[in-house]
């Protein structure tokens, strides 16, 4: 039987590493949105991986309502989003600006809410997170 070629299959939260590895090295700041689908419904199973060459990764699944967070070291600017999720053959690359100052399109910018930052990720729609071709 074949398979859709755009699809990751029916047991992609199968293969979530289920230990927190959510905070990057010196993590203060705290970085949370949630994913979503084209219609604006949460992605339960998604993960996400945040990048800076200067610190390291983190990585973290979604919760049953598309929630996530990371911490994040004082003074980071820009990260690097790695987004997987059921459905897509290849994961999505954006970039999270805590600096709005570089960002290439605002939907990249995280906004400051209480004491951190919230990112949310629209992986298609209206309020489409910009991605990169790679």
């Amino acid at each position: 039987m074949r398979t859709p070629s755009q699809t990751v299959g029916p047991f992609f939260s199968f293969g979530l590493c289920t230990r927190p590895q959510h905070e990057l090295p010196g993590g203060a700041v705290r970085v949370e949105g949630r994913v979503f689908d084209g219609e604006e419904a949460p992605i339960a199973d998604a993960m996400l991986e945040l990048w800076d060459p200067a610190v390291g990764w983190a990585r973290c699944g979604t919760d049953a309502d598309g929630r996530f967070a990371f911490l994040v070291p004082e003074g980071v600017r820009r990260l690097e989003v790695h987004v997987f999720a059921r459905g897509l053959l290849k994961h999505g690359l954006t970039r999270l600006y805590l600096d709005p100052d570089g960002a290439e399109d605002e939907t990249m910018v995280a906004r400051r809410e209480g004491g951190g930052y919230r990112f949310d990720v629209h992986l298609q729609g209206e309020h489409a997170t910009a991605f990169f071709q790679h």
